[in-house]
């Protein structure tokens, strides 16, 4: 086993550790905590795979962002009589299937563009940007804009539910 292997089954199993974390724990601080666990483990990826600019930029805005975030929305959640705060959780065979056939589509589509687990050297994130987003990226950043108004429109509903 080469380091190149040890280092990409780290990473994976970070991420895979994570998001079994995510998905089927109850407690909101260890979902965090297993989020931010996925996260690193998409970093160590970037790292892997030679994009260390990605995996810098992962750490700062997703880790150190996003999580922080995530962490200030679970103090303002409703909390049960005990203090804790409250989560209901469905696992859901349907929610389920459309995990593992949107996965299945990002394999299938682009297992043409990704050589293999080992990084090629002085081949950049240029074929499967290209593959990815291709002629889309306009339509990418106007869905941005349209998450993040109506982001900003949830916020003003429920800013203005309050003062009644």
């Amino acid at each position: 086993m080469t380091l190149a292997t040890l280092a990409f089954a780290l990473a994976a199993l970070m991420m895979v550790g994570g998001a079994l974390v995510v998905a089927l724990t109850r407690d909101l601080m260890r979902l965090v905590v297993g989020l931010g666990v996925f996260l690193l483990g998409v970093a160590g990826l970037f790292l892997f795979y030679g994009q260390a600019f990605l995996a810098t930029a992962q750490v700062f805005v997703y880790v150190g962002g996003v999580l922080v975030l995530v962490v200030f929305a679970v103090m303002v959640v409703h909390r049960s009589n005990g203090g804790r705060p409250v989560l209901t959780s469905r696992h859901d065979i349907g929610a389920a299937a459309v995990a593992f056939g949107v996965s299945g589509m990002l394999i299938l589509s682009l297992r043409d563009s990704v050589g293999g687990w080992e990084p090629v050297a002085g081949q950049g994130g240029v074929s499967l940007a290209e593959e990815l987003l291709g002629g889309h990226i306009v339509v990418f950043e106007l869905l941005g804009v349209l998450l993040f108004v109506a982001l900003i429109a949830v916020l003003v509903i429920a800013g203005s539910g309050e003062r009644r």
